[in-house]
């Protein structure tokens, strides 16, 4: 058996600022709707962390059944705010996720201001899948 240790020779990718998704016409159309989604998921989720910093925010896109799912990693990896996209232009996205982010965090008794301290989630009481428990924090019947 052979150990082999890396000689740090990498390239040195820290100062990558550019965005390599543009669509390209010889990209497929599944390539190009990952491409799109990722690049709304991106302008949506910058906005939602610029207005409430200091939580793990993640949002999800699906172009195929026009729907964006806005959630927060601190509180719950199995709920999230459901947004249709139908007529709604990417602007509108952005009003509605920071809106839903906002929800979010008053269902669970979170502050919305900028100045949070993302140690608070630490002393949250959570269930066994690791969600926040709180009396508004249970998911609405469809």
């Amino acid at each position: 058996m052979r150990i082999l240790v890396p000689s740090g020779r990498g390239r040195d990718l820290s100062n990558v600022t550019d965005d390599f998704n543009e669509i390209e016409t010889y990209d497929t159309l599944e390539t190009r709707r990952a491409k799109l989604e990722m690049w709304m998921a991106k302008r949506v989720g910058t906005r939602v962390t610029e207005k409430y910093r200091g939580r793990q925010w993640k949002i999800q896109v699906d172009l195929e059944n026009e729907m964006l799912i806005v959630a927060c990693d601190s509180i719950s990896n199995y709920k999230g705010y459901h947004i249709s996209m139908v007529g709604r232009t990417i602007g509108d996205l952005e009003t509605e996720s920071i809106k839903a982010a906002g929800e979010i965090l008053e269902r669970h008794n979170l502050a919305r201001s900028k100045h949070f301290n993302p140690d608070k989630f630490e002393s949250l009481p959570r269930d066994f899948r690791d969600s926040v428990i709180a009396s508004d924090s249970a998911a609405e019947p469809i």
